[in-house]
């Protein structure tokens, strides 16, 4: 027993350490330079869309949620659009990405050409030598002013292989009010962060480790206090529900989230968590 209780107690103290190891603190000096060049694009796109938009592009991602780990993260922003901004979606991301290929080709902190992604554009600068990539969501809001009520959001969902264009709908700030105050569960999440990012091969989005994680506790009676306990919880729950959970986006229950993984990497993901 005395032994059971050491080793708990020392995957406790081994789990904290991993957490604070991967403390955004330990970039704080780096992190300024990004926030800075995040600010100059944010600028850039109020100055260039200054009539089409609703509000200042806003942070989004996992620093914006704070639950990012500093070793892979992301300086995301959303560009909310008026109504009547653009006749189609598609006009307006196009017209995001031509802006931002345009903006910031020529910059020294570029390494590649501005990417079309599925739902953003993409850009990666270098910055005191690293690596950071932002990517840049526009969304138009679904009726004349409803986005500074609803926060709501429509986006073009460019085509990928088999997948045609399509659109979706989205809210920002529901993403973030996910995870705020949950202190405990954003530390689990942070540790499946560390494990996905140091196993190369995994096929799971973030976004489906929040959701989940943040369902194993509230299904759970009974919090555990150690951090170990907690993890251990989730593990198990993520085991025994994965190939049969359905995990819905809280801002558009047609995004089921657990839909982007397959069948065989949800096997394997049970597999892992075994």
């Amino acid at each position: 027993m005395k032994w059971e209780k050491t080793t708990k107690m020392n995957k406790n103290n081994y789990l904290q350490e991993v957490l604070s190891s991967y403390k955004m603190a330990h970039v704080s000096d780096l992190m300024e330079k990004y926030i800075e060049k995040r600010e100059k694009v944010k600028d850039a796109l109020a100055t260039k869309f200054k009539d089409e938009i609703v509000t200042r592009a806003i942070n989004s991602g996992s620093y914006a949620k704070h639950d990012a780990i500093n070793i892979k993260f992301d300086l995301d922003v959303c560009q909310p659009f008026k109504h009547n901004s653009f006749s189609t979606l598609e006009e307006m991301a196009d017209a995001v990405f031509d802006f931002c290929n345009e903006e910031f080709e020529d910059d020294d902190l570029v390494k590649y050409a501005t990417r079309k992604q599925r739902v953003s554009t993409g850009l990666t600068f270098i910055i005191d030598g690293d690596e950071i990539q932002f990517d840049i969501v526009p969304g138009r809001e679904l009726s004349e002013d409803d986005y500074s009520v609803t926060n709501r959001l429509n986006l073009f969902v460019r085509a990928k292989l088999l997948q045609s264009a399509s659109t979706t709908q989205t809210n920002i700030q529901k993403h973030i009010d996910l995870v705020k105050g949950k202190t405990a569960e954003r530390d689990i999440i942070r540790l499946l962060k560390v494990w996905k990012t140091n196993k190369s091969n995994i096929g799971v989005k973030s976004f489906l480790f929040e959701l989940i994680t943040i369902r194993a506790f509230d299904k759970c009676s009974e919090v555990p206090n150690g951090i170990w306990q907690k993890l251990e919880m989730v593990l198990e729950y993520i085991r025994d529900n994965i190939k049969t959970i359905r995990l819905e986006d809280p801002a558009n229950s047609n995004n089921v989230v657990s839909d982007t993984m397959t069948d065989s990497e949800k096997e394997n993901l049970y597999w892992d968590m075994n």
